[in-house]
């Protein structure tokens, strides 16, 4: 499991660089503007609003306030007065190399933003996932006791692969928050009802002596 773990997270790693590395800013503004429509179009306008409300807010204190992503764009990028006290070193550059890291930066920070939404919109749907995993899970219970009662048999296949059923839906939505292309808002409460349809199953088959 934690090597397994480790290569999803080293996936993810890799999706992230090859978000920043090859998609154009353009391409992720129209990827914001279809999503906005989605979103707006399934949950209404008000709920849009407020999540671009939140994200840009949360961005704003984690990254712009704080002078991140200013520092790494100095970091990257030479200003002016150190470009004139490099000496014989003045145009390196200015021309072709930092115009694209600072394209290529402003990717990284267009997919840090566009993650914060997609994530906040994920939150959103904290009460439709409540309301999906308590019956589902209090059904798999009541099946456990059921089976404790009689000589029903618990699969530990239907046990372990539930698991990761679960693990695989929410492995899903940590890519999605960075997928470079748009996510429907109905993926959501779709991922709800498999985490909690999963979970109906691992409770129903867990061992009889646990």
């Amino acid at each position: 499991m934690p090597r397994n773990l480790l290569l999803s997270l080293v996936f993810w790693l890799v999706e992230v660089i090859f978000v920043a590395a090859l998609v154009s800013d353009d391409w992720l503004k129209t990827v914001q503007r279809t999503e906005d429509r989605m979103i707006a179009e399934y949950l209404g306008a008000r709920k849009d609003a407020e999540i671009r409300e939140t994200s840009t807010d949360w961005f704003d204190r984690l990254f712009v306030r704080t002078g991140a992503r200013e520092n790494v764009y100095r970091y990257f990028i030479p200003s002016e007065p150190e470009r004139q006290r490099s000496v014989g070193f003045q145009d390196v550059g200015r021309d072709d190399l930092f115009p694209f890291i600072a394209a290529r930066l402003q990717v990284l920070w267009d997919s840090v933003y566009q993650t914060m939404r997609r994530f906040f919109l994920l939150l959103s749907w904290w009460p439709f996932l409540l309301a999906a995993v308590v019956p589902f899970a209090v059904d798999g219970l009541a099946q456990r006791k059921i089976k404790q009662s009689n000589f029903d048999y618990s699969s530990p296949l239907a046990h372990r692969y539930s698991l990761f059923a679960i693990l695989g839906t929410l492995y899903v939505l940590l890519l999605g928050l960075t997928f470079p292309f748009p996510v429907p808002p109905q993926a959501l409460p779709m991922a709800c009802v498999a985490i909690a349809a999963a979970l109906n199953v691992y409770l129903a088959h867990t061992q009889k002596r646990i």
